[in-house]
């Protein structure tokens, strides 16, 4: 008798029920993995971007700006859509003159928004020579399309330049702000 290796059509019928029967149960839990480590990437290189200006700023003994910039020419747009870090010589908060710039990151995963809220609603940061903010304190925050809070992310400056990220200090899921209050999408 002659012996056959494979697998009969049944045995493959089953193999795949089997299969897409575990794909199914995994694919909810990557989805809310894959939205995690998103907003998680887009604020650690936005600190990434900070942290460098700041250590530029002191270095070149200059005022380094960060905004929002989708084309890296000049500020504007949205927050999502990329910065731009550059040494404002003429600390005017505009790309221009003598301006030299430094870095134009962009967040390529386009799944959610970024907002920042600072002290007197400026829409840039500053840092100063001496590695601070000009007089400003606040926080970038992310959320998802989604609008799901559990995925919301937020990083916060103080007026000294310092970062942190939120926690989820009460373990609800949900970080919170400097303040306490948990992080709110809507």
């Amino acid at each position: 008798m002659k012996k056959t290796s494979g697998l009969t059509l049944m045995e493959l019928l089953i193999s795949l029920g089997i299969l897409s029967i575990l794909l199914g149960l995994a694919l909810p839990n990557f989805r809310a993995m894959a939205q995690s480590v998103s907003g998680d990437v887009t604020l650690r290189k936005l600190a990434n971007a900070i942290q460098f200006g700041k250590a530029t700023a002191i270095t070149n003994n200059a005022t380094v700006t960060l905004c929002r910039s989708d084309d890296g020419s000049d500020c504007g747009g949205n927050w999502q859509d990329g910065v731009m870090l550059f040494i404002d010589s003429n600390r005017n908060r505009e790309f221009d003159g003598d301006d030299d710039l430094l870095r134009h990151i962009t967040f390529p995963d386009g799944n959610g928004s970024i907002r920042f809220r600072a002290f007197q609603n400026k829409q840039y940061l500053q840092l100063t020579s001496l590695g601070t903010t000009r007089d400003q304190n606040g926080n970038f925050t992310y959320c998802p399309y989604t609008g799901e809070n559990v995925f919301a992310r937020q990083l916060i400056i103080n007026r000294t330049a310092r970062l942190r990220f939120a926690q989820d200090s009460n373990g609800d899921g949900v970080r919170e702000d400097s303040r306490g209050r948990p992080l709110d999408c809507d």
